[in-house]
């Protein structure tokens, strides 16, 4: 099984050309980093904000199974990439009416990690936030966007592996913490 390419790498091949002057062969510097010789330019690759949400429809958990790359076919929760001017939670409630074709409601913070998501061959560095809530009309429930079926759940039946994510699953062992705690999540 061979390895996949360093962000920086990944980075190299990407940005061939200066994207304001075109000259050929800006540098990344610190793995983070886009520098033109040539007009000086110094682009930062920041870290996207991304959100996801267990959400619970009583004690079942609704999980995403993924439609597209990258992670087809393995378990996600409802979420995504947070807009320009947007809150967190606004973000959230948009991906999981997106995502699933329902509203929710008291959202918890649950915890947050770094992700790497390589999407079209290009490395985004994330910080993905993770929250509880409750759907307010699991009823609806129809997936939609780019979410191939919706699974409903116990908690205690999802095999950690099967998580597209690694801060997906870092996330989800928390959650199983908290409920083996009997802490109240929403």
């Amino acid at each position: 099984m061979s390895e996949s390419p360093s962000p920086s790498v990944l980075l190299e091949s990407s940005f061939r050309f200066c994207p304001r002057c075109g000259r050929p062969g800006p540098e990344i510097h610190h793995r983070r980093e886009l520098r033109c010789g040539a007009c000086g330019l110094r682009f930062f690759f920041n870290t996207a904000a991304a959100a996801g949400a267990f959400v619970f429809a009583g004690t079942e958990l609704l999980l995403c199974v993924r439609s597209h790359d990258p992670g087809r076919g393995l378990l996600d929760v409802p979420g995504g990439f947070i807009e320009y001017d947007e809150s967190i939670e606004e973000g959230l409630r948009r991906e999981i009416a997106e995502e699933l074709s329902i509203e929710v409601t008291d959202f918890r913070y649950l915890t947050s990690a770094p992700n790497d998501y390589c999407y079209a061959g290009i490395p985004y560095k994330t910080a993905d936030m993770f929250y509880t809530c409750a759907a307010i009309n699991p009823e609806a429930l129809r997936p939609a966007d780019d979410v191939a079926a919706i699974l409903r759940v116990e908690p205690g039946a999802v095999d950690l592996d099967s998580f597209a994510f690694t801060s997906t699953r870092r996330a989800f062992v928390e959650l199983l913490c908290r409920l083996n705690r009997e802490e109240y999540l929403w």
